[in-house]
């Protein structure tokens, strides 16, 4: 999911653009400011300023002392810390990539369930002198074929499986549909039994790729990590890259449990 650009010239609501503002002075300001300073510095009626403050208080963001100041609250300390967290975490995830990559010498990547796509977000090139080109952080999209897209969709709920693989089917017969189906369903059983996935040159020629799945603190499916290596290396080195993907996906999904326990 992209972010909303700050250039962003979409209609906005009036209430919270002022709650934002009167939540960023109080954390800019040098010393705690009054209610009647936040209505100056913002150009507000101290009316609308007092029903802004009690909202605030309310939801713990602002905390008023008996001298009249205000402070930042503790839920702001709660929102950063899962800021904080969601970033620790991502970069923990990247390192996981690099290690992958580098005890398989091949290029690794990291795959995030997002809607109903699984995209791209991490990609580690190999150090083998022949190793795969083409893909792209963003890439999305022929879940059905990817590793990273197998492996989350033999996780996922018959409804939301069903929403993945929509476009897929769309424009197909009955019987080309239930053909595919029948042969996906089938693969993606048996990746659920053995913990892994594979792309056996079905998105590309010559290219054959693993996946394992990774997921959430409650268990959720929440992406998958692994490899792509021209097949000729992969007939030959199958197990060992299979071992390296799955201990690796393990580690994520541990460092995600941490998403609840920290």
């Amino acid at each position: 999911m992209k972010p909303v650009s700050n250039a962003s010239k979409q209609p906005t609501l009036q209430t919270v653009e002022r709650s934002l503002s009167f939540l960023e002075f109080v954390a800019s300001s040098d010393e705690p400011p009054t209610v009647q300073k936040v209505a100056d510095a913002l150009s507000l009626n101290i009316t609308t300023c007092y029903h802004l403050l009690r909202t605030l208080v309310a939801r713990g963001y602002i905390k008023r002392y008996d001298n009249l100041t205000l402070s930042l609250g503790e839920q702001v300390g709660v929102l950063f810390r899962s800021y904080q967290q969601k970033i620790d975490i991502d970069d923990s995830l990247k390192a996981l990539v690099d290690t992958l990559a580098s005890k398989t010498s091949e290029t690794a990547y990291l795959s995030v369930l997002d809607g109903k796509r699984v995209v791209l977000k991490v990609l580690v090139e190999g150090s083998q002198q022949l190793r795969v080109s083409g893909l792209f952080v963003g890439q999305s999209g022929n879940e059905h074929l990817r590793s990273s897209g197998k492996a989350v969709l033999a996780h996922l709920d018959d409804e939301a499986r069903a929403a993945m693989l929509a476009d897929v089917v769309e424009g197909l017969s009955a019987s080309e549909a239930e053909s595919l189906l029948d042969r996906l369903g089938y693969d993606l059983d048996q990746t659920r039994k053995r913990g892994w996935s594979m792309d056996e040159q079905g998105s590309d020629i010559g290219i054959s790729s693993i996946g394992g799945p990774i997921f959430d603190a409650r268990g959720r499916i929440y992406g998958a990590i692994g490899i792509v290596t021209p097949t000729t290396r992969m007939e030959r080195m199958q197990d060992h890259y299979v071992e390296c993907v799955r201990a690796v996906a393990a580690d994520a999904t541990a460092l995600l449990g941490t998403a609840l326990t920290a």
